[in-house]
């Protein structure tokens, strides 16, 4: 399939407009309107995905049509077992970054794409590896930069505590590039 030049992001996460957007693509942005909700008993690693979908149901809806390519996505953190949301305050930033401080925790994406009447769904995992940071350090990027709207509490362009990642950089950020990208050039 050639690229297609316009795609409709059922997201109003800014970093995944960005991802697109610097791809080449014009973006237009559609606001889910979904609770995300998961059933308990869910492997965590298949949240994401599921939340997508979720996302792609409600977004189809308004529009009726996908004659132009649709995409949903949801980033979450799991750190030992347990998923790590987006902070409430910044105490709340700060208590999760200091427990995944020096350490390793994963970082999966679900994404869900439609076009012409085909849709798929699909995770990317990646493992971030976080430097052993002073807790001045951390106060210090929880005082300078946003925590609270994202997964984890940091911004793995800014935030100078990831000593380096296993996996792709930009599924971090909140979008898998490298296999959105595939899937379009796979498209049938």
């Amino acid at each position: 399939m050639l690229k297609p030049n316009k795609i409709i992001l059922g997201s109003q996460s800014p970093r995944r407009v960005e991802i697109l957007a610097d791809a080449g693509f014009d973006v237009q942005i559609i606001k889910p309107k979904v609770a995300e909700h998961f059933p308990v008993e869910m492997n965590l690693y298949k949240i994401p995905e599921y939340l997508s979908k979720l996302k792609m149901f409600d977004v189809y809806s308004y529009l009726g049509e996908d004659n132009t390519m649709i995409i949903t996505a949801d980033t979450m953190v799991i750190f030992n077992n347990k998923l790590v949301g987006k902070p409430k305050n910044k105490e709340q930033a700060l208590r999760f970054l200091s427990l995944m401080n020096g350490k390793q925790h994963h970082v999966v994406t679900g994404v869900t794409m439609r076009l012409n009447k085909l849709q798929i769904s699909f995770s990317e995992q990646a493992t971030v590896f976080f430097k052993d940071l002073s807790a001045e350090a951390i106060q210090q990027y929880i005082d300078n930069y946003e925590t609270l709207d994202k997964a984890g509490a940091y911004n793995i362009q800014e935030y100078n505590g990831v000593d380096h990642i296993d996996g792709e950089f930009f599924n971090v950020m909140g979008l898998p590039l490298k296999r959105v990208l595939q899937e379009i050039r796979n498209w049938k």
